[in-house]
């Protein structure tokens, strides 16, 4: 039974979630732009979402997957809104502007959703003023309904969490229904996971409707669950799972990073720096894994990437400072022997020598010693040193032109 209205439920749930989240509004109090985090851009993206500005089709930004993050997906679908809404510049930076747009605009929809609340309802039979009977999935006849006026849902707090959750598991079960579609396995375990979501995010939709959210919340976390082990059973790889190989790789690099820094110091090379970095990445790693634990899995996947750039940095600074110091002492000996140089030939002209090609050589080592100075202040100690060097040979050639 619950397979056949299944898709008639769907349109259901998706026509149920955007007239309450278009209903309900968001409180901005201050601009939002590329790299702002909050959940004032978690709203902003959800109302992106249900207003036709897809910020993605799947993953993250995605319908019931919206985060904390401002990134480019957010900022091309606000553009999109922008442009619909005669708003300039079209920059995707929302402002004041914008703002004002948005509250005008969720006043109007607002407006609209308390006018026609008698007749856009859904019920568990045509007893009430529903237009679906949501047990059978049918349309309402018009005998069969009454008068009997319906109120807006307010968008508190758990009614606003259980939504969330349905959206996701909504989510979840498309992305395993598709799954269980193109694999090649045995999915009969899937299939039996994926109408267990299915008759879960049944009952969700019942109590969201009696305005019991706590059970709301907790059917639609047994349908996201559920079907996450139907998607993960036909060979999908979850967000979870993604996460998960993203922070051991990155525990890799920092076991490497280890290793290598612990081989330098055998070689007695300098590690101070490599070693603090290296605590950095540990640091960051660990705070990687509680947020994967509270099962926040975008900001695991941020502090992972993050645990792991760090672990590079370690391995790049291994002997920096050795190299650092080689590359200071090389070019200072290259200074002061192109200054010896320079008395040496001044003083075989004083003589009446032939200089010429003793000073072109003089002056492409100044060159190369411009050039060794100039690697160093970009931290390219081994290119600095090996200018440095290439310059000293030039000097020993300009002495020997004398």
């Amino acid at each position: 039974m619950y397979t056949k209205i299944f898709k008639t439920l769907f349109i259901f749930i998706v026509g149920f979630l955007a007239l309450n989240v278009s209903a309900s509004s968001c409180e901005f109090t201050r601009d939002l732009e590329i790299d702002s985090k909050g959940e004032d851009v978690r709203c902003l993206q959800e109302y992106l979402n249900n207003s036709g500005y897809t910020i993605s089709s799947s993953g993250v930004g995605s319908l019931g997957n919206e985060t904390e993050n401002f990134g480019e997906l957010t900022q091309k679908a606000l553009i999109r809104w922008q442009i619909a809404n005669n708003i300039t510049p079209s920059k995707g930076y929302f402002g004041m502007k914008s703002r004002m747009k948005y509250n005008s605009l969720i006043k109007t929809t607002n407006s609209n959703t308390s006018n026609t609340t008698n007749t856009n309802t859904v019920s568990t039979d045509c007893s009430s003023s529903a237009i679906y009977d949501i047990t059978t999935g049918k349309k309402c006849k018009p005998d069969e309904t009454t008068n009997t006026p319906s109120t807006t849902i307010p968008n508190t707090g758990e009614q606003g969490k259980a939504m969330k959750r349905i959206k996701e598991a909504i989510v979840m079960i498309n992305d395993a229904e598709d799954q269980i579609e193109d694999s090649d396995e045995n999915t009969s375990s899937s299939e039996g996971n994926l109408e267990d979501a299915k008759e879960d995010l049944f009952d969700a939709i019942i109590a969201l409707i009696d305005k019991d959210y706590s059970d709301a919340y907790d059917y639609a976390d047994d349908a996201y669950k559920n079907a996450e082990d139907a998607f993960e059973d036909a060979g999908g790889e979850s967000l979870k799972d993604e996460v998960e190989n993203i922070i051991d790789k990155a525990e890799d690099k920092i076991d490497e990073a280890k290793d290598k820094i612990d081989e330098a110091e055998d070689n007695d090379k300098d590690i101070d720096e490599a070693e603090e970095i290296l605590d950095d990445a540990n640091d960051t790693l660990e705070k990687s894994k509680e947020a994967f634990d509270e099962e926040d899995y975008e900001e695991a996947e941020d502090l992972a990437d993050e645990a792991k750039d760090l672990a590079n940095d370690a391995i790049d600074a291994i002997g920096k400072n050795s190299d650092k110091d080689d590359a200071e002492e090389t070019i200072d000996d290259a200074k002061d022997a192109i200054n010896d140089a320079d008395d040496e030939i001044n003083e075989a002209d004083e003589d009446g020598e032939d200089v010429d090609d003793a000073e072109d050589l003089l002056d492409e080592a100044k060159d190369l010693l411009d050039d060794a100075e100039e690697a160093f202040d970009e931290e390219d100690y081994e290119e600095a040193k090996d200018l440095a060097e290439e310059s000293l040979d030039l000097v020993d050639e300009a002495l020997d032109e004398i």
